[in-house]
Formats: C-alpha cells, structure tokens, sequence
C-alpha cells in the first residue's frame, strides 16, 4: 500500500513537471519576436516592451490590481522578474500600478529621473525600489536586493537580443529634485525611442507642448512609425509643430473610458488625422499589441 501510494505521488510530480515544461516549450515557440504592447489600464499609460523573458515596463497605470492582470496574460507564470521599469514621471496615473508590480515581480534595474512628487503613491513607489523581496521561479527562491536604480537622461540605452534598441532621448540632462516637488512634474517626463529595422516608437509620457518644442529643437532623428500620443490626447500635447516632425504613420492614445478630463480631445484628434496618421485607442481597443518578428519587415499590430 506504502509503494503503491509512492509511485502515486511520483506520477503525480512527474505530470506536473511535463506540464510546466510543456507549457515553457508552448510558450517560447508561440512567443518568438518582440512584442510592445500599449496596456488597458484605464486613464494611464503602461506598455510592455517584452522579447522572450526578456521585460520592460514604462509606466504601470494608476491601479495596482489592474496591471497585474494585464501583465498575466503576457508574462508567463513561472517568470516572476521584470528585467527593466522605467517611471516617466512621478505621477499616480504612471506609477500607482508600479507599486504593485514592484510587490509582485522582482525588478532589476528602474530608470527614472530625480523629479520628485510630495504623495502617498509617489513615497510607496521609492519605498517599493528599496525592499529586499525573494525572487521567484519555478525551481525555488533566492535572496535578491531592490532594485538597481538608473537615471533616466539622454544617452540611456536598452539592448534585446533581437537587436532591438530602446534610447532614453529626453531629458537631455538630470532632474533637480528640488524644482520638481512642488511643479508640474509632466514638464520633466521622459521620452524613450525603441528602433528595431525599419520600426521606430516614440513614448511621451506626459510630455507638454513648450517641453515637445525644447525635444524637437534639441534632438535628432525623432521620427518615428509609431507614437505613443503624450498625456492622454491632452489639448496641452502634441502640437502641429511636432507631429510635422515626428510623421507617425500610427498614434496609440492610452485612456480610460468616460475619463473626467474629456480625454482625448477634439482638438488632438484633429491634428492627427491632419496628417493622416492613423489612430488606436485603448478606451475603444482594449489592449494593442504589435508583433516584431524580423527587423526587415514592418510590425504587425493586433488587437486584444
């Protein structure tokens, strides 16, 4: 009976195990490429720039829960690390769901500038970067620090191992945390460009109008195919000026449904189509992915 009950167990673990490895061989052969991915997470911004088990995070969204189930259906159970988040700014609707995603994953290294911001959310974030948490995986835990912590300036740079290449291009130079913590804190968001081929992004954050104008002026080769459109469709945001340079070919407009701030506006609408750039929302959408299997050909967009 003792025997009987032993080989029980044994073909009990043994199944586990061909599952676990089958679902790792499933996911690895159906999830080839690098994936971006603009997140429904309602009146904020979070994308997911995932290649393999290889992650970065830009921003979270405001609401904890809501990014762990979004970040579920793209990462894998057994990957409980999250190589890279960066912070754009340090404002709720960006970082409130970093807060649990710093609880939850394991987070190597976060980029983000020295702008400070006095709230409950902004003083859970750093606590989040400096808490010792195991990291977890399938074959047991080991001890870990938090995270390393990188400031996001020009000059920053990501590398898969595609080839692909995310450049921090603004700001041009670190943040004084002492003229952020009591300012508008969207004037110091950063802006990161992801290249890969023939594919380029542009992620604003917030980025407002006079600041778009400092980035353009300063900057070089920031046209890209596909915008990420800053602060929601605020009015206050992407300008004629800049989208004459920019050119996307797509604009990806990350808000929430019925959001109080009338978001996206009329106005940014306009300015869009004006130049013929075609335009995704997540309040309409849902999540949008777009599917980078070889830097030769142009990135496939779906949608969730």
């Amino acid at each position: 009976m003792r025997r009987r009950k032993i080989i029980y167990i044994f073909l009990v673990f043994a199944f586990i195990l061909a599952f676990i490895f089958g679902a790792i061989i499933f996911y690895f052969q159906n999830n080839s490429g690098l994936k971006i991915v603009f997140l429904d997470v309602g009146q904020g911004d979070a994308i997911l720039l995932t290649e393999g088990q290889n992650q970065v995070l830009i921003d979270g969204g405001p609401n904890r829960q809501k990014i762990l189930e979004e970040l579920g259906k793209y990462i894998p159970f057994w990957d409980r690390q999250i190589e890279i988040v960066i912070a754009t700014h340090p404002d709720a609707d960006h970082i409130g769901g970093l807060v649990g995603v710093l609880g939850a994953y394991q987070v190597k290294t976060a980029i983000k500038t020295n702008a400070q911001n006095d709230t409950d959310v902004f003083g859970a974030f750093q606590k989040g970067l400096e808490v010792k948490k195991p990291a977890r995986n399938v074959f047991g835990i080991a001890d870990a620090g938090g995270a390393e912590i990188i400031e996001a300036k020009k000059g920053v740079s990501v590398k898969f191992p595609s080839g692909a290449e995310l450049n921090i291009v603004y700001p041009f130079a670190g943040v004084n945390s002492e003229k952020t913590s009591n300012s508008d804190t969207n004037a110091e968001s950063v802006v990161a460009k992801l290249n890969f081929g023939e594919n380029s992004f542009l992620f604003t954050g917030d980025l407002p109008s006079e600041k778009e104008l400092e980035f353009i002026k300063g900057s070089e080769k920031i046209k890209a195919n596909i915008l990420k459109v800053a602060h929601h469709g605020s009015k206050y945001a992407t300008t004629s000026e800049f989208l004459d340079i920019v050119k996307p070919e797509d604009a990806i407009i990350s808000v929430g449904k019925n959001n109080k701030y009338g978001h996206p506006t009329q106005e940014v609408l306009d300015r869009l189509k004006n130049i013929g750039a075609k335009i995704f929302r997540t309040d309409e959408m849902g999540d949008i992915v777009y599917e980078c299997k070889v830097q030769s050909s142009k990135c496939k967009v779906i949608f969730d």
